[in-house]
């Protein structure tokens, strides 16, 4: 099953509550990214969500592993961490402390080589591509490099479930489902899908 992911990118506690509370109700998931210049994972306050929404973190940040803790007492059920932010050894440490807990995914630029998360990929449920080349805003276009990218990891490791970040929209994403993806994070392009059926 293909599944439409709300992305919010939000500069503070207010806005993020703003921007959870006008997704569709449709929504069953919501990703929300985390960056340098927006909120941080361990500002206080709570994520609200409605029942039965399952939330996941994309943490764009340095030392992803320091806030993984607080996500987790704040009921996140995914954390996605840039695998160019730690080393492949310190991303399998961090798969192990939490095992169980929380299901932790590696996120690849889309310069970065697929063999990135070939020392893990047995460990793990899925992975996500990123769409855009410049991570960490909404808007910007799909990079249609990553719809090989798709096929060729979806051939490699079809157990993983294959997520795609950024630039999507209603005809992306068609030609990323018969490639492999499961799963299509969408920024500024949410209410088409919604509007439209996904």
């Amino acid at each position: 099953m293909i599944k439409i992911i709300p992305a919010i990118l939000a500069r503070n506690e207010r806005e993020l509550e703003e921007k959870l509370a006008a997704l569709p109700s449709a929504s069953v998931s919501v990703h929300i990214d985390f960056t340098d210049s927006s909120i941080s994972p361990s500002v206080e306050g709570e994520y609200p969500k409605g029942e039965g929404v399952l939330l996941e973190a994309h943490l764009m940040i340095p030392h992803p592993q320091e806030y993984i803790a607080e996500l987790v007492k704040r009921e996140f059920s995914r954390i996605l961490i840039q695998i160019e932010s730690v080393s492949p050894e310190v991303f399998a440490e961090i798969i192990h402390e939490w095992r169980g807990s929380v299901e932790i995914a590696p996120s690849l630029e889309v310069e970065t080589p697929l063999e990135a998360i070939d020392s893990f990929a047995h460990e793990i449920q899925s992975v996500q591509l990123m769409g855009i080349a410049e991570i960490g805003a909404q808007g910007r276009p799909f990079d249609i490099r990553v719809i090989p990218r798709v096929a060729a990891l979806h051939a490699k490791y079809p157990h993983l479930t294959i997520s795609v970040d950024g630039g999507v929209n209603k005809e992306i994403a068609e030609r990323l489902v018969a490639a492999g993806a499961m799963r299509l994070v969408v920024g500024s392009a949410i209410l088409e899908f919604f509007r439209e059926g996904v």
